[in-house]
């Protein structure tokens, strides 16, 4: 009866333990709703551009553990470190201002690849249209219906064909039109680096200094029809300071925590934390217009950082420097390193 006892006491102790970690786990973010009590993690992303030897802008993006925008963040969060070679002692530390969004005046644009793949058509069909198809365009009406006057969206839509449905407008009534489109495409395969490598250039060609910029990837699959590859994609979105949010939307037999056993999953990973974004996994296509939500409310609520590099410790121009920015809130801390050269 003792042994029974202690062999049931370690089972609880080692499923607290796995609780404990899938909780604090960064990379996987399954939103379960706004946040009832304390905030007991935050994530920390963003953009890293030099604007001159001394200066850098980028943007900056907190969240809670559900998925909802941390608020109040001054200068007195944030450390900003410089480090480049493989000398310790090749380090400077910079000031940092910080703006929100709101006190800067910009607007937000962002472009939105939806996924029509022949995977996407299963489900209950109701009215003309599968159930998860319905789910995801549900979505991508949430968060267009959640922005303000002079923000403007793009439209995309995708299978092994990339078609922008409409280009970018702050015409709520034109994007819902686009988002309900029954496009000329479907069952195919899936082109996702090449419709986020569209949104990406289109989202460029809008001025950083009048818009807060971003990409929204969803998919249910893994790439399997582009000619634009994965490290061009990524270079593209960081030399142009575009931040990726990509949405999985996987099974559970598919999805690892962390996310990265199955190689799609891995992938959008990839490029959300490297090009300045978050990932998201939908367990289901219900969970699809809470995550639009938690996207939208991130993105009205970031921040504009400008850091200043003291002018006597820098490195020559054409070096390759790692910047170390970490954000501290209520004694929690995330970090994250975005590199660019010397100017």
């Amino acid at each position: 009866m003792k042994n029974k006892l202690q062999f049931f006491l370690l089972g609880i102790l080692v499923l607290c333990i796995l609780f404990a970690y899938m909780g604090c786990n960064k990379d996987d973010r399954t939103v379960t709703g706004p946040s009832s009590g304390a905030t007991t993690q935050i994530d920390a992303n963003g953009t890293l551009t030099p604007t001159t030897r001394t200066q850098a802008q980028g943007t900056l993006i907190i969240a809670d553990q559900n998925g909802n925008a941390i608020t109040g963040i001054t200068s007195q969060n944030i450390s900003i470190q410089l480090t480049w070679g493989t000398s310790s002692s090749n380090s400077i530390v910079g000031t940092v201002a910080v703006q929100s969004l709101a006190q800067t005046g910009k607007s937000t644009a962002v472009a939105m690849t939806m996924d029509y793949s022949g995977s996407m058509y299963t489900g209950n069909y109701v009215n003309g249209k599968y159930q998860q198809i319905i789910d995801m365009e549900n979505g991508v009406k949430a968060f267009v219906n959640a922005i303000k006057t002079n923000d403007v969206c793009e439209i995309i839509k995708f299978d092994d064909v990339v078609k922008v449905i409409q280009p970018f407008t702050s015409s709520k009534q034109a994007l819902l039109h686009a988002v309900d489109s029954i496009p000329i495409l479907g069952y195919g395969n899936t082109a996702l680096y090449q419709s986020i490598y569209s949104g990406i250039q289109d989202v460029a060609g809008k001025s950083a200094s009048s818009y807060a910029r971003a990409v929204i990837a969803f998919t249910d699959g893994g790439e399997n029809s582009s000619s634009i590859s994965l490290s061009t994609l990524l270079q593209t979105a960081r030399l142009n300071a575009v931040p990726v949010y990509t949405i999985g939307l996987f099974d559970a037999s598919s999805h690892s925590t962390p996310p990265g056993q199955y190689y799609p999953e891995k992938t959008l990973v990839q490029i959300a934390d490297s090009t300045g974004g978050f990932y998201y996994y939908a367990p289901g296509a219900s969970q699809l217009q809470q995550i639009y939500n938690s996207i939208s409310g991130q993105l009205s609520n970031g921040y504009i950082i400008t850091i200043t590099w003291p002018s006597t410790s820098l490195p020559t121009t054409g070096t390759v420097v790692t910047v170390v920015i970490t954000v501290n809130y209520n004694g929690l801390t995330s970090v994250f390193n975005r590199t660019y050269t010397m100017p």
